[in-house]
């Protein structure tokens, strides 16, 4: 009697180890180039109808163990890989973010300040395969100038007042910071880009009145007096006038 219920015993713990051992297998990171990163979760997995902890459907027959040979996208849409479910009997391969990790990316653009380009109201109404990889393929990109952009390349595919905000709307994107000016005798000068764009457009002064670039043209205040540089609106009719009050710009 007594060996019957240790047989018992060891059927039971054994059953319950089985089940443990289904269900503690540990999810895998796959840190993946230009893509963001993969994480796959058995938990998930082993808990679907179509695997019902038979982990024997996937390993050896998709997955060897020892195998560490990375599978690309094009392989897994033959039914590789993931592709051996994703595509037949899961979602689709062509739902991106719903395994990968996608980052936002920054530019760093000078002098018209960083853009940052955040993934997530993008992929909310569109699709990763309608910018990758006809505008956009994955990992370095060329630089593009805006003058290309309005032509339709990269963001101008988009971004052109009929599907997306213009692309003269520059401080959606651009984060235009202040900018310190030295004066010689008269103390530094900053210009603060958030306040004049709380009033102005950036196409209202760029490249009309400033150009952009690193190397920029010296303005004396008798040249503001006839309207160029700040002068062109600090003439005490649209904003005030730059022959007095010098301590609202020079920081004497």
């Amino acid at each position: 009697m007594q060996l019957v219920r240790a047989v018992v015993v060891l059927i039971a713990i054994a059953a319950t180890s089985s089940q443990a051992f289904a269900s503690d297998v540990l999810d895998i990171v796959f840190n993946i180039r230009n893509a963001g990163s993969a994480l796959f979760s058995h938990k998930i997995h082993l808990g679907t109808k179509a695997i019902n902890d038979n982990c024997t459907l996937c390993h050896d027959r998709l997955y060897r163990e020892k195998s560490r040979r990375p599978v690309t996208m094009a392989e897994m849409e033959k039914g590789k890989s993931c592709g051996g479910c994703h595509g037949r009997i899961a979602f689709s391969l062509s739902q991106c973010g719903r395994c990968h990790e996608i980052r936002n990316v920054t530019f760093t653009l000078r002098p018209t300040g960083d853009v940052i380009f955040v993934h997530a109201p993008h992929t909310r109404t569109i699709g990763c395969g309608t910018c990758h990889p006809r505008l956009f393929k994955t990992g370095r990109n060329p630089v593009v100038s805006m003058a290309r952009m309005e032509e339709g390349k990269s963001c101008g595919a988009c971004h052109t007042g009929k599907k997306a905000f213009d692309l003269d709307d520059c401080s959606r994107c651009h984060l235009a910071g202040d900018v310190s000016m030295k004066v010689t005798g008269a103390g530094p000068v900053t210009f603060s880009h958030s306040f004049h764009l709380s009033i102005y457009r950036c196409a209202d002064c760029h490249p009309g009145i400033f150009r952009l670039g690193y190397t920029r043209e010296r303005f004396t205040m008798t040249d503001m007096d006839m309207g160029k540089s700040c002068g062109a609106c600090h003439d005490d009719r649209t904003a005030f006038t730059v022959r007095e009050d010098c301590v609202r710009c020079h920081d004497m």
